[in-house]
Parts: C-alpha cells; sequence; structure tokens
C-alpha cells in the first residue's frame, strides 16, 4: 500500500508541484514555485554553489591555462545535467501517483 500523497496548504486555486521536491501544493500566490521555504532555499542554495563552482572551474582554467579544460566543464555540467534527470523522474513519479490517487478519490465519491 502506497502513502497518500496530500498537498499542503489549502485550495484557493489550483494544485501546483514543487519545483524542488516535486511534491503536489495548493499556491498561495499565483507565482508560488516552492511548497516550502525549506524547498526554495535548498533549490538557491544547489544553484548558488553550483555557480560558485564554476566560477572556480573558470578562474583555474583559464589562469592557468590548463589542457582539457573544456572536457572538464562538460563533466561538471554532465554531472549537474544527471542530477536534474533523477530529479525530474522522482518529481514524475510523485505527480503520476497523486494523480492516480486522485482519480481513485473521484471514483469512490
Amino acid at each position: 500500500m502506497t502513502k497518500a500523497i496530500k498537498p499542503k496548504g489549502t485550495p484557493p486555486r489550483g494544485v501546483c508541484f514543487c519545483r524542488e521536491c516535486g511534491h503536489p501544493f495548493y499556491p498561495r500566490r499565483e507565482d508560488q514555485e516552492f511548497c516550502a521555504y525549506q524547498c526554495r532555499t535548498a533549490y538557491h542554495k544547489r544553484r548558488y554553489e553550483r555557480g560558485a563552482q564554476l566560477y572556480d572551474f573558470a578562474m583555474k582554467w583559464r589562469g592557468k591555462r590548463l589542457k582539457g579544460g573544456f572536457t572538464q566543464l562538460c563533466q561538471i555540467i554532465d554531472d549537474w545535467l544527471r542530477d536534474q534527470r533523477e530529479r525530474h523522474k522522482a518529481h514524475k513519479e510523485i505527480k503520476v501517483e497523486f494523480e492516480r490517487q486522485q482519480k481513485i478519490g473521484k471514483g469512490a465519491a
């Protein structure tokens, strides 16, 4: 038996899915993308850290004229893309399960 997925908040608008964790929530504002402060912070912290990583690499690569720098840059970006694909896959699984539960709930009512 899977755990029921319930949206956070109250339903003044339709259900949205968090950009960070993928869980459903009822947005309080039309432009809200995250279900909670913690998710928004985690998302922006990851972006900040990746930007710092990219900056450090670019300065080292250009400053020391490292060989194979472009290959290393592509490897860093490939790691980020792999992480993003895994996140999106997990988010899609949550969304599919939530929609399945909604169909079951409407069928029982």
